[in-house]
C-alpha cells in the first residue's frame, strides 16, 4: 500500500478558513481541560478585512492534509509595527495545531518559513497568534489546569514538533495563581497598601464604568510607556485597546479595575476581568444571544470563583516607589472582603525578565503554575 501523501496549502477561501478555525476541535477532541474558542469572534479576527491586525501586518493561513483529510493547520504573518519598532528581518507564526507528526509539523514550519522569506524576512518566531498582546507562546509547562482567558493551551507533544524543526527558546512569560490561604488577614493588608500609598502622596480608586471613556486613553498611553522596555513590545494601537478593554468592560466589575492617583494623574493601575473561560467553555464554540446573555451573567452577577489580572503596571516616575505591591495588595483585600467564594487570581503574562514583578508575585503567595515559550530560527 503507497504512503499517505501529505499536501500543505494556502487557505484560499471564508469556507475554508471556517475548516482553519474547526480543525482544533480535532485536536482537542480528548482534552477535558481546553476551551473551544468562540467561532464568531475567530472568524472575525481572522478576517483580513475585519481584524484589527490587518491595520499593520499580513497574514496567510495553510492547512496540512493526508489524503484529502485536515492534519494540521498554522499561520504565516508580517507586522509592520515590530518593523517599525524592532527589526525588518523578523517573520512569524501562529495558530498551530497539527497532529502527533513530525513530517507534519515539519511541512507546516516549512510553508510558514517559506512564505515569511517571500516577503523579505530571514528569520521565523513564535508562536505569536498574532501580536504579544494576543495569545502568545507554547505552553510548555503547567499542563495540569485550564487555560484561562487569553492563555494557550496545547498538548506536551508540540514541544517536540517545534524543537525538532530547528526552533530554540526565544523567551519565556510567566502565570502565576494567588490563592486564599488560611490566615490571610484583609485588615492587616489594607493597613500595608494604605500606608505605602500616604508615603507616596496617592489614593487607589476603582475605574467606574462612567469613567473610562475619560480615562481610556490616559492608560493605553502609560500602559505604552510602561511596557516600551519589555521584550518584544509593540505600542496598542487605539483599534487593539478597544478590543481588549473596551470590549471587556460590560463584562468586568467595577471594583475590579483599579487606579493609583498622583493628584490626577494616573501613575498605577490594574484591570482585573472574571476568568470568562469559565463560562465559554460550556458553550463549544457559539455565541449567539444566549450564550452572550450568559456570559454577561456570570462575569457580572454570578459569585466570582477565578479572576484574571490582565495588566498591572507602574508609570516609571513612580517605579521603586512599591506602588506595585500596593496594586496587588489592593487586589488582594478587595477579594477577600467582597468576593469569598474566590478560589485563586491568575496574575499573568509575566516577562521573565521583570525580576521584580516575579519576586513580588511570589512574595504574596503567588505560584507560577504555567510557562509559555516563544521560539525563532533562522531561516
Amino acid at each position: 500500500m503507497p504512503a499517505a501523501s501529505l499536501i500543505v496549502s494556502p487557505v484560499a477561501t471564508p469556507a475554508e478558513r471556517d475548516v482553519f478555525i474547526r480543525f482544533a476541535w480535532e485536536v482537542y477532541r480528548d482534552d477535558p481541560l481546553w476551551v473551544p474558542p468562540l467561532i464568531p469572534m475567530q472568524r472575525e479576527f481572522l478576517d483580513p478585512q475585519k481584524g484589527p491586525f490587518f491595520e499593520f501586518g499580513q497574514a496567510r493561513y495553510f492547512l496540512a492534509r493526508r489524503d484529502g483529510r485536515v492534519v494540521g493547520r498554522i499561520s504565516a504573518h508580517v507586522n509592520g509595527l515590530y518593523e517599525k519598532h524592532h527589526d525588518n528581518e523578523t517573520g512569524f507564526f501562529g495558530f498551530f495545531e497539527c497532529e502527533n507528526s513530525r513530517e507534519t509539523a515539519h511541512a507546516l514550519f516549512d510553508a510558514a518559513a517559506d512564505w515569511v522569506r517571500g516577503h523579505g524576512k530571514t528569520k521565523l518566531h513564535g508562536p505569536l497568534s498574532f501580536s504579544i498582546y494576543d495569545e502568545v507562546g507554547l505552553l510548555v509547562a503547567g499542563f495540569d489546569s485550564p487555560p484561562c482567558m487569553m492563555h494557550t493551551h496545547n498538548p506536551p507533544y508540540y514541544e517536540d514538533l517545534v524543537t525538532s524543526w530547528g526552533f530554540a527558546k526565544t523567551y519565556d512569560w510567566y502565570a502565576y495563581k494567588i490563592g486564599w490561604k488560611p490566615g490571610l488577614d484583609a485588615k492587616k493588608m489594607a493597613k500595608m497598601r494604605d500606608a505605602i500609598l500616604k508615603r507616596q502622596n496617592c489614593a487607589i480608586l476603582p475605574i467606574e464604568r462612567k469613567d473610562f471613556a475619560k480615562r481610556g486613553p490616559q492608560i493605553k498611553e502609560l500602559f505604552n510607556d510602561i511596557w516600551s522596555k519589555n521584550w518584544g513590545h509593540i505600542p496598542l494601537t487605539d483599534r487593539q485597546f478597544r478590543d481588549i478593554f473596551v470590549t471587556l468592560q460590560p463584562l468586568v466589575r467595577p471594583d475590579l479595575e483599579s487606579m493609583i492617583l498622583d493628584g490626577d494623574d494616573i501613575v498605577a493601575f490594574s484591570v482585573v476581568s472574571p476568568d470568562m473561560n469559565r463560562s465559554v467553555k460550556k458553550f463549544n464554540g457559539k455565541f449567539g444571544w444566549w450564550q452572550k446573555l450568559r456570559l454577561l451573567y456570570d462575569c457580572r452577577v454570578r459569585p466570582l470563583t477565578h479572576c484574571r489580572a490582565i495588566i498591572m503596571g507602574v508609570a516609571k516616575s513612580h517605579q521603586w516607589k512599591r506602588l506595585h505591591h500596593a496594586i496587588i495588595l489592593n487586589i488582594m483585600v478587595n477579594f477577600l472582603e467582597n468576593h469569598p467564594r474566590m478560589d485563586y487570581c491568575d496574575c499573568s503574562l509575566i516577562p521573565e525578565s521583570l525580576e521584580q514583578w516575579n519576586k513580588t508575585l511570589c512574595d504574596y503567595g503567588g505560584e507560577r503554575y504555567k510557562v509559555f515559550r516563544l521560539y525563532d530560527r533562522v531561516i
